[in-house]
This record gives structure tokens, sequence and C-alpha cells, in this order.
């Protein structure tokens, strides 16, 4: 797969990013690199997710490239998710 010429973040994930930092987070913003790659990589508490975000009302907008994404990690074992608000982030270590 190549990389996109131009990438393009979700309007609401730099307003998560912060939030999920002042959280006290670790977010690494992946949305750049595109192709197969998810837009973030958040570590807390011992754990790390992978999320996709997707602006409210997308969630199940995923991309062929996203979806595969998401199955080829959840297949080795490795949590994924989509997100709308910081909140589905934080849900996510609620179910770990």
């Amino acid at each position: 797969m190549t990389r996109p010429k131009h990438t393009r973040r979700d309007t609401n994930q730099l307003s998560m990013v912060a939030i999920l930092r002042s959280l006290g987070m670790v977010v690494w913003d992946c949305a750049d690199v595109g192709g197969d790659v998810l837009d973030l990589v958040v570590s807390w508490r011992g754990a790390t997710r992978l999320v996709e975000v997707k602006r409210p009302g997308h969630r199940h907008m995923l991309t062929p490239n996203e979806q595969a994404s998401i199955d080829a990690l959840a297949f080795v074992g490795v949590t994924a998710i989509v997100a709308e608000t910081f909140q589905d982030v934080l849900d996510a270590w609620e179910k770990r």
C-alpha cells in the first residue's frame, strides 16, 4: 500500500488529543502516516490502544484500509478502537 499524498484529520481530532493528554495519557498522532496506520497511539495505565478517530456520526464509515488494519490488529490480540469523542477512548480502558 502506498502512502496517500494528502492525509486529512477529522475535525475533532486535535481537541481529542489535547483532552487525552490533559488526562495524563501519552498520545502519538500518526494521522500523517496514512495508509494502514490508524490515527492515534494512546498509552495510559499500563496499556496501549490504537485509535481511529471519526467525526461524530461517522463511526461506521471506515475505509477498507482502516477496517483491514483493525481486523489485523484484532487477529494478533491488539485492541484498536474507533472513537468519535475522548469518552470513547476512556471507555476502552473500562473494558480492559
